[in-house]
């Protein structure tokens, strides 16, 4: 006959703090949980030489890059920033746009301020971006995966994703609003996002009269 182990409620709470403070010192520990962000954004445009692009076996020219930036609110962060950048392309560079490909976000840095009026870049638009890779040190990729967006707070943490090729498109919403959605994933980060894993649906717009204007939402799940 088995005899039954009895465990007092003390010696229970004693076993769940330890287990806890030992899951906090394993990082093998993570959670798997819901991703979301809403993030009202700016954009700018920097035109670029025009550049061969595959997508879903069809070739496009690449011929402006689309960064920017904004503020709103991330999962486990709270108050956050975010900037992005990729590269728009179109069956010529005289068509409408057809979609865009991820671009490195740190690469927007390093863009030259025309002078010229919006949406052309501006003296300033990625100080932000500058100051925050100085210390979250951003990569351009991670293993394959293009670094295109970076959402952080001012506690050093810091989440990387890079959007999926050809998962998307752009749509319009009205005479001056043009709405866009996709797919990304998550491919690690900074603070208690190091090894961060994930994946979310993106959408939102963009208005094309005011490079001011536009949204940014997320929705997904992500593993820290």
């Amino acid at each position: 006959m088995k005899k039954q182990i009895f465990i007092s409620p003390l010696i229970a709470i004693a076993i769940t703090a330890i287990l806890f403070v030992s899951c906090k010192k394993d990082n093998n520990c993570n959670i798997k949980r819901p991703f979301k962000a809403k993030i009202d954004t700016w954009y700018r445009i920097s035109p670029t030489e025009p550049q061969t692009i595959v997508v879903n076996g069809t070739t496009y020219i690449g011929f402006a890059y689309f960064p920017g930036g904004g503020f709103g609110n991330a999962t486990g962060m709270g108050t956050s920033s975010f900037y992005f950048n990729q590269l728009v392309y179109a069956e010529t560079p005289d068509a409408p746009p057809a979609g865009s490909v991820a671009a490195p976000v740190t690469d927007a840095i390093s863009y030259p301020v025309t002078g010229a009026p919006l949406p052309l870049i501006q003296a300033g638009d990625f100080t932000g971006l500058s100051n925050a890779d100085k210390k979250l040190h951003i990569p351009s990729k991670v293993c394959d995966a293009i670094v295109n967006a970076v959402f952080y707070d001012d506690k050093g943490n810091a989440i990387f994703t890079s959007a999926i090729t050809g998962s998307g498109g752009t749509f319009p919403i009205s005479k001056t609003l043009v709405g866009f959605n996709g797919k990304a994933i998550i491919v690690g980060g900074r603070g208690k996002f190091e090894n961060a894993s994930g994946a979310f649906n993106y959408e939102g717009y963009l208005n094309t009269v005011d490079a001011n204007d536009a949204e940014y939402n997320a929705d997904g799940w992500i593993v820290y």
